[in-house]
């Protein structure tokens, strides 16, 4: 797990209890330094520490720094004290924003993510997590979001009660896990003239490649991971059914048991926790959505490739 940054209680005083965000501004330097992380370690699950300010509901994140690998067997803590206190040195942001981890072809949601960032966002609460996908960032295509926990689910999670009945009390469904915070990229002047330049610039063009339609293996790929988290989904219900009946079975038998009924009442079977089923199903509508919008851009891409060759035949013709 990613080592939690240390907050002095004057920053804990002064910081909203519901941490309000509208948007995540990031530089392109920052963005950049993730990005060749999490490339350089394609394969590797990796993750690091967004810098930067809270500038009234606004999240800009300014710097970042990589963690260390997760079989290293370094203190964590230590390595996160030491580089913050380098940055302060220098007179560099070093106020923690976040945290940003690598995926693979859009799988990151699970317990560990959640228990993770529940952790950031209850000591900071305008924290988000940062999700790279160096495997989908190809041809033009930045796969790169922002995320965070709802209020709703920080106040069910506090309670560390997983059971379908408490998900029923606090009115939490699937799609009430993770929020995504709209995320823009901000460059400094210079770097726009740069950009200008090298646009000018045949041998740096790239705009045909974003023409490209999608490749099928990312395709299928998405679909099996899709088609995977159905299966299991249904074998959760299953499971969850076959708890059910069990729990009645039990609670009937002992109120056949007069004898014991008072001491049998008392000790009614625990629910099952429902957190992995909910999961599942936030995961199933992330790559539903996935899916939809890669078939959206691959036919808005095909018309306009059929388009271009239509000019360019009449202009020879």
């Amino acid at each position: 797990a990613i080592p939690m940054p240390r907050v002095d209680s004057t920053e804990e005083k002064g910081q909203s209890t519901e941490g309000q965000i509208d948007g995540v501004q990031i530089d392109g330097l920052a963005l950049l330094k993730i990005i060749k992380h999490c490339d350089e370690n394609k394969g590797e699950s990796v993750n690091g520490q967004l810098l930067g300010l809270h500038v009234d509901s606004k999240l800009e994140v300014t710097n970042s720094f990589p963690g260390l690998p997760a079989e290293e067997k370094a203190d964590h803590e230590a390595f996160l004290d030491v580089m913050m206190k380098l940055l302060k040195q220098v007179n560099v942001d070093n106020n923690s924003v976040g945290w940003y981890q690598s995926a693979f072809i859009g799988e990151w949601i699970d317990n560990d993510i959640i228990r993770t960032h529940y952790n950031f966002q209850s000591k900071i609460p305008e924290s988000v997590v940062l999700i790279y996908d160096p495997y989908t960032t190809t041809k033009g295509n930045l796969a790169v979001k922002t995320y965070r926990l709802t209020q709703k689910f920080m106040r069910f999670y506090k309670s560390k009660d997983f059971s379908h009945v408490n998900f029923a009390k606090h009115r939490i469904d699937s799609s009430d896990i993770f929020e995504e915070i709209p995320m823009k990229v901000h460059n400094s002047h210079l770097i726009h003239a740069f950009l200008y330049e090298l646009q000018c610039k045949d041998k740096f063009s790239c705009t045909f490649d974003r023409l490209e339609l999608t490749g099928d293996m990312l395709f299928k790929r998405n679909l099996d991971i899709m088609s995977n988290s159905i299966d299991e989904l249904l074998q959760d219900q299953s499971k969850f059914s076959f708890y059910q009946r069990q729990r009645v079975r039990a609670q009937a038998q002992r109120n056949r048991d007069k004898t014991d009924a008072d001491e049998g009442s008392k000790k009614n079977l625990p629910y099952l926790g429902r957190m992995d089923a909910y999961l599942t199903a936030q995961k199933i509508t992330h790559y539903s959505k996935k899916v939809r919008t890669m078939v959206g851009q691959s036919m808005t891409k095909m018309f306009e490739v059929d388009a271009l060759n239509r000019v360019h035949q009449s202009n020879e013709s």
